[in-house]
């Protein structure tokens, strides 16, 4: 009969993801490295709606108030039927040749925030201007998939007050504001102020 022992060095809590290369036994394929797309040839801003209660309502908040302050918004703003589920790859063709700057939530929980920061990194791999668009809880999830992804720089992303549900119409107005805050100074960023 053989004695289990505890090895001499544990592998404690990392706090990021670097564990899992540690502990699975599953090789991963190191994805080709990427730049970082900050400046689309359009500068227009595509929403992509995550279809989680109020987040179609912020988008549409945040359309309003981008297009009374000139910045371009496509009127069409696209529905994933699921939340948790990254874009397939029609819909990531589909939106990288619309050529924009491309804000993909509005993400509130566990796995739809991963799939928004996921989609976030797919599109910018495919060469679109791609962002996510989270609450305050799960503000790190472009950053913990990312270490999968060599860059040029980290992805932005925006990052709103939680929750988004259950929140009184004023709420609901403040992040359609901080949203388009947050667009606004990515699109500037990359290619200045309105006309």
């Amino acid at each position: 009969m053989s004695e289990f022992a505890m090895p001499d060095d544990k592998v404690m809590s990392c706090g990021d993801v670097s564990c899992e290369f540690l502990v699975s036994p599953i090789p991963r394929p190191k994805p080709p490295a990427f730049k970082v797309n900050m400046t689309p040839s359009k500068r227009e801003v595509v929403f992509v709606d995550n279809n989680k209660p109020n987040a179609m309502a912020i988008l549409r908040g945040a359309q309003a108030i981008l297009r009374s302050r000139g910045v371009a918004v496509r009127e069409e703003i696209k529905t994933k039927l699921n939340a948790g589920v990254p874009l397939d790859d029609a819909e990531l063709r589909d939106l990288v040749s619309r050529d924009g700057f491309i804000f993909c939530g509005v993400s509130d929980c566990g796995s739809c925030s991963a799939s928004s920061a996921l989609d976030s990194i797919l599109l910018q791999q495919r060469g679109a201007a791609g962002f996510a668009v989270l609450t305050h809880p799960f503000a790190s999830q472009v950053e913990r998939i990312g270490v999968h992804y060599e860059t040029d720089r980290p992805i932005p992303l925006i990052v709103l007050e939680h929750p988004m549900q259950n929140v009184s119409e004023a709420e609901l107005q403040a992040r359609s504001l901080a949203l388009a805050d947050g667009v606004q100074a990515i699109v500037e960023q990359s290619t200045g102020p309105a006309a």
